[in-house]
């Protein structure tokens, strides 16, 4: 993600048009993946059946250290952040409260577009055309993956259809609720929280799961192997370039028959796409990093990375600290997984690695906490945020860089991606709160003292 901001960054110096390509060629394929790159999340949901929490007490504790220390982050982003800002700018010099005139016009503006809506009578046939993707999906998965299932005991179709056909499904029941004008507006907004896309297909999945576990009398973690095989896209487009060539006749001839060829199979699973998609998103948000350069390179970007390192620095040192001693939690690998709570998962697995935290148990809290804020913002905290921010809020404007801080270090990726799906002006700092916040992690996990006395803390 860093990396493409920085490419297109330098490319837009020097290079005139780099941004009208962008808008013009890539910025509807960047908003579909942000719109879909969710869907990996539910993979980490779904593998938690591999190694279920054995104890009861366990399980409280581990609830009553997430509750705590989601609400101590999200306290002390806030609070940090919005002060910070709110220095720099009046010593800036540039910021001003005054902006009914923009919220006025901004609500104006919303309104307009609502009552342009129309409800047709004639809704199946529309919802058709708007949903293709969702219909074939279905169909693929009953004259394709059901067949392929039984008769050729294929997995992988099945499972690969049904989840997209369940995630397909869940965003379309979801949009066309929030754009119902016969619902109260109150229940618009409750009904589309209630329906996360990320909750419901990770509940379908596990259905699925152990209905299929059931039904073919395999095992539980022998079915969640066939969801997920750990191998990435770019894993097998390395391997089918550097595979050597097939043998031909003659050499094929001369080799010794009794030495066997040895062959290793190598497929991606429902799992794998998803996490394809995850993964690509989060590279392509470089890409939304560039869209909003200007409130990035200024003093916004200052105070989220500066909140963004204390507290980075804070849940890798105190978070395991407080689970272990404070709450009991054991053993010390599930205690050590507060290391990184809430850090995207593609940079909390390198910190599980060099920390010796519990990954399973780290992924869980991370989605855990991208579907809460996802359904609070759902509930009404994202319309009432759009209300205080107002539309075209100035990007040094401290409440958007509070709130962006806020949701991009508790809910990471998925908080982020609402934001940039609803469009809202503090998406940029919620991206970059969020690189800042892995990054920094990442960093102060890998100094070797600072490790070591967390590890060696656990024991005492």
């Amino acid at each position: 993600m860093a990396g493409v901001f920085i490419l297109f960054w330098i490319a837009g110096c020097i290079i005139p048009g780099v941004e009208d390509f962008y808008r013009k060629r890539l910025k509807r394929a960047t908003e579909l993946l942000n719109r879909h790159m969710s869907i990996g999340f539910t993979v980490p949901v779904v593998m938690l059946c591999h190694g279920p929490l054995s104890d009861t007490r366990s399980i409280v504790m581990i609830i009553i250290g997430f509750v705590l220390t989601g609400l101590f982050n999200t306290v002390l982003a806030y609070f940090l952040a919005f002060p910070v800002q709110c220095l720099l700018v009046r010593c800036d010099k540039q910021f001003s409260f005054d902006r009914d005139t923009d919220i006025e016009n901004g609500d104006a503006r919303r309104t307009t577009k609502l009552s342009k809506r129309t409800s047709p009578w004639i809704y199946p046939r529309h919802w058709a055309l708007r949903n293709p993707a969702l219909l074939l999906c279905w169909l693929f998965t009953l004259i394709l993956g059901v067949p392929l299932r039984y008769s050729a005991q294929s997995d992988v179709v099945l499972s690969t259809f049904l989840l997209f056909s369940v995630w397909l499904t869940t965003l379309s029941i979801q949009t066309s609720i929030k754009h119902n004008p016969h619902l109260a507006s109150c229940l618009r907004t409750l009904l589309s929280g209630l329906f996360n896309a990320v909750l419901w297909t990770s509940l379908a999945m596990i259905a699925y799961v152990f209905t299929d576990s059931a039904i073919s009398n395999r095992p539980l973690p022998a079915m969640l192997d066939t969801l997920q095989t750990h191998t990435s896209l770019s894993t097998l487009i390395v391997r089918a370039a550097s595979a050597p060539p097939p043998p031909t006749p003659d050499t094929s001839a001369s080799t010794d028959s009794n030495t066997p060829i040895p062959t290793v199979t190598m497929t991606l699973a429902a799992g794998d796409i998803a996490i394809s998609i995850l993964n690509s998103g989060l590279v392509a948000w470089g890409l939304k990093l560039y869209e909003y350069r200007l409130q990035l390179l200024s003093r916004g970007g200052l105070t989220v990375c500066t909140v963004s390192a204390v507290l980075a620095l804070a849940d890798t040192v105190c978070g395991p600290l407080f689970a272990r001693h404070v709450l009991g939690v054991a053993p010390a690998s599930r205690a050590l997984a507060f290391a990184a709570r809430s850090v995207t998962i593609a940079l909390a697995n390198p910190v599980m690695a060099m920390l010796g935290g519990d990954a399973g148990l780290n992924a869980a809290m991370v989605v855990g906490s991208g579907i809460v804020y996802q359904m609070g913002l759902g509930f009404g905290v994202g319309r009432w945020l759009e209300g205080k921010l107002g539309e075209g809020a100035a990007a040094n404007d401290p409440r958007v860089v509070a709130a962006g801080v806020t949701v991009g270090i508790n809910a990471a990726a998925m908080g982020t991606a609402y934001l940039y799906e609803t469009q809202n002006e503090a998406a940029p700092h919620a991206a970059l709160s969020m690189i800042a916040l892995g990054t920094m992690t990442v960093v102060f996990s890998s100094i070797t003292p600072l490790a070591r006395w967390i590890m060696g803390s656990m024991s005492t």
